[in-house]
């Protein structure tokens, strides 16, 4: 900017510009009033899409909790883009979704902590010991979305939800339908708490890489019948 400043700054047309007081425009005045009364309106107004936009702004910033977590991350993994972060679940929801219906812990322990994996296993030795398994089909799987980002015993916490399309039926180990209609499609919900698993990996090529986001904890709920 400063080498185009000294190459054009004395052409005469920059140097009119700089001598034009724009602030004694007309025109400039009147958009600075329109400005400053949105402004206004804004600030006093209770439209709800207004508090909602504000409630999200005090969330995401407003909270020193957020940014000492958002701190606590970057002191681990100075690169860390939470973009990325969304894209790797985007990707990796499918399979884990799967895992979880087919109860294939060995899937699972490539993406779940200890605690989490504890309490699954207990939920499918239940099913298993009823001979019962979900329906693993899955239809579609949406976008994740950032819920929440917060402390959880002085760790980061990073909570995001995505929803799939499935089937809604109960099988038994022979395919047979026990529960439920396979013609019928539920919208289930799916919330991870993803946190930071211990220090640094380090590759059989002695490369340093960031600690790996590991599922903490796990939620599902089904909301909705779509068919």
């Amino acid at each position: 900017m400063t080498d185009l400043y000294e190459k054009f700054g004395h052409h005469p047309i920059f140097s009119r510009f700089r001598k034009v007081d724009l602030t004694a425009n007309p025109v400039y005045k009147k958009g600075a009033e329109l400005a400053e009364d949105i402004r206004e309106k804004y600030e006093t107004s209770d439209h709800p899409a207004v508090h909602k936009v504000e409630d999200v702004k005090e969330k995401l910033f407003g909270m020193s909790e957020t940014a000492t977590a958002m701190a606590k991350i970057r002191s681990k993994d100075p690169r860390f883009d939470m973009s990325r972060l969304l894209e790797g679940v985007r990707y990796d929801a499918p399979n884990v979704v799967k895992a979880f219906l087919t109860h294939d812990l060995a899937t699972l322990k490539q993406h779940c902590g200890p605690e989490i994996l504890e309490r699954l296993e207990g939920i499918f030795k239940h099913f298993e010991a009823q001979g019962l398994y979900e329906d693993p089909t899955i239809l579609f799987t949406g976008e994740p979305e950032l819920v929440e980002l917060k402390l959880i015993e002085d760790e980061p916490l990073v909570v995001v939800q995505f929803a799939c399309q499935q089937l809604k039926c109960t099988r038994d180990k022979f395919g047979n339908v026990m529960d439920g209609d396979p013609n019928s499609i539920q919208k289930v919900f799916y919330f991870w708490g993803l946190q930071l698993e211990g220090g640094p990996m380090i590759t059989p090529n002695g490369k340093v890489l960031p600690p790996r986001w590991v599922i903490k904890d796990m939620m599902w709920q089904s909301l909705m019948m779509l068919a």
